[in-house]
């Protein structure tokens, strides 16, 4: 990335913080009334599905959630076409990660391939929605919901890992659908897209970390809440070298304080049905501090509302905040450690005279979209 291009992209990124500023309290409660309705919608419908399908209430089809953020985001940037898509790979590659999670060996590499795929997608712009993909599809991978009530999961049940399919399927659908049909009247949105030395340098990046970080963790089970550190690899990598560092010291700061309001909120509520009620609250004051242009206030009550929602026990509650200290923190500076390595041999390759990376592919893919 040129200097002249890291600057545009910084003006870029503070015209839209001022924007979120600038946006009538009303407009964004509405915002956060949307999202919310959008991420709890498929996991009422699936509850409903699998009530009626197995004549029992099914925890696990709450996970239909986890999708829906990934529907949401996938509408927003690509448009109906590209988020359908996107649900249909949900759909197919949850019981493959919940088996894939059997080993090490299979986790990381199904990680890596979703990886490399992220990397190809940044060719267009689409990479930030896309890492959500890899991102959500961790929790199924490391740590997947029990079913029928069960201690243990079975990840070779084929009834299980049918119904896993058409959660994550169906989670990821009604979102897209929905928010392809309210955004019908407004113009797509503007893709920016990277160079190809930019996306590869980010691809091997990010399949790296997050590869070895998936081996590591399936390695070592006794961490629930793994999937953390693949999702701060994945949302805090950077293509390009700007802007990297603050965003990370400010995410492990508003962490260290997130996870002191879970050991304060572990202590004085006894009730798991309050604990999801809490965390639902933490997640709204959370994405409006997101669209107020506070974040700060959004890294500080992010913690502790993924903590509750992802716990299936007061005691995971505590034990998730924990985690999430260190997982942020190892990602921050392994992203960091990653970052000046990236800035190095964008330097040597500049002094050795990089050949031009102008090619028709980005144009032809953006000329049929």
């Amino acid at each position: 990335m040129t200097t002249q291009d890291s600057g545009k992209g910084d003006d870029k990124a503070v015209a839209v913080a001022s924007r979120a500023v600038r946006m009538p309290v009303k407009r964004r409660l509405t915002l956060v009334a949307a999202a919310v309705v959008l991420v709890l919608l498929p996991a009422i419908v699936m509850v409903l599905i699998t009530w009626a399908g197995t004549g029992e209430v099914q925890g696990a089809a709450t996970w239909a959630s986890i999708p829906a953020i990934v529907g949401i985001a996938a509408a927003m940037s690509g448009g109906r076409r590209y988020a359908v898509i996107v649900a249909i790979v949900m759909g197919f590659l949850a019981p493959l990660a919940i088996v894939a999670g059997m080993s090490p060996v299979s986790g990381a590499a199904l990680m890596a391939i979703l990886c490399m795929t992220v990397g190809r997608l940044s060719r267009v712009g689409l990479q930030k929605s896309g890492l959500l993909v890899p991102v959500m599809l961790s929790w199924a991978l490391i740590d997947p919901p029990a079913w029928d009530g069960a201690t243990t999961v079975n990840r070779l049940d084929n009834g299980y890992l049918l119904w896993m399919a058409l959660i994550f399927f169906v989670g990821g659908l009604i979102p897209a659908l929905l928010v392809s049909y309210l955004q019908r009247k407004r113009k797509p949105v503007t893709l920016a897209p990277h160079s190809r030395s930019e996306a590869m340098t980010y691809t091997v990046m990010i399949t790296t970390l997050v590869t070895v970080a998936t081996f590591y963790v399936l390695d070592n089970p006794k961490m629930i809440g793994g999937a953390f550190l693949i999702a701060v690899i994945m949302v805090m990598a950077p293509i390009g070298t700007a802007q990297t560092l603050k965003p990370t010291v400010f995410r492990v700061l508003g962490t260290i304080l997130g996870s002191v309001f879970i050991i304060l909120l572990v202590s004085q509520v006894h009730a798991l049905g309050l604990v999801y009620l809490i965390g639902l609250a933490f997640l709204v004051i959370s994405v409006f501090a997101r669209l107020s242009g506070l974040a700060w206030v959004y890294y500080v009550f992010m913690v502790p509302a993924t903590a509750c929602l992802n716990s299936t026990t007061l005691t995971e509650v505590g034990e998730l905040g924990k985690q999430r200290v260190v997982d942020n923190v190892v990602g921050g500076i392994l992203v960091i450690l990653a970052t000046a390595l990236a800035i190095g041999y964008s330097q040597w390759t500049s002094r050795r005279g990089e050949a031009t990376d102008d090619d028709d592919e980005v144009a032809a893919v953006a000329a049929t979209a």
